[in-house]
């Protein structure tokens, strides 16, 4: 699950530099936003996001791997 919300979690940031203007896409992204709430919130009752820093080293190795093959500026 925690590599999922992470993936959603991309996505929405993508989503978000697009900056989407139909309605269609507004709605989606949107219904997105609230589906990595509902994640969110049942990932943080876990013992790796409470008890370690899993997302954060996740998190590294996202950009890490962004900045490696899309773009060197992040």
């Amino acid at each position: 699950m925690h590599k999922f919300y992470c993936l959603m979690e991309l996505l929405q940031d993508n989503l978000d530099d697009l900056e989407v203007t139909t309605p269609r896409m507004k709605f989606l992204r949107d219904s997105l936003a609230e589906f990595c709430e509902l994640l969110n919130d049942e990932c943080a009752n876990t013992y790796t996001v409470q008890k370690t820093t899993y997302f954060q080293e996740l998190t590294n190795k996202i950009d890490t791997l962004m900045r490696k093959y899309f773009n060197p500026e992040m």
